[in-house]
């Protein structure tokens, strides 16, 4: 990119390569995290939710805590399923 800043943003879970008749392994091996590009990657991550700070939205709050329970699996799992 010649020194150019991209900012890239978004749920690198949500946001999976789509990679015609490939294996999960395929999907993993095109991922940015399997880039030769990635050493040059700094993260940050957001702490605030500012829906909910702004607006004192208590269910806002709520569904994006169980939104990355879920997405890190640490939600409890129902045993019936």
């Amino acid at each position: 990119m010649g020194g150019m800043v991209v900012l890239l943003a978004g749920d690198f879970r949500q946001t999976l390569p789509v990679i015609t008749k490939g294996t999960p392994a395929d999907e993993i091996n095109a991922c940015l995290k399997a880039s030769t590009l990635w050493v040059h990657v700094k993260t940050f991550s957001l702490s605030t939710n500012m829906r909910v700070q702004l607006h004192n939205d208590v269910q806002s709050g709520q569904y994006a805590a169980a939104l990355l329970k879920i997405g890190e699996d640490r939600m409890a799992k129902d045993a019936n399923c």
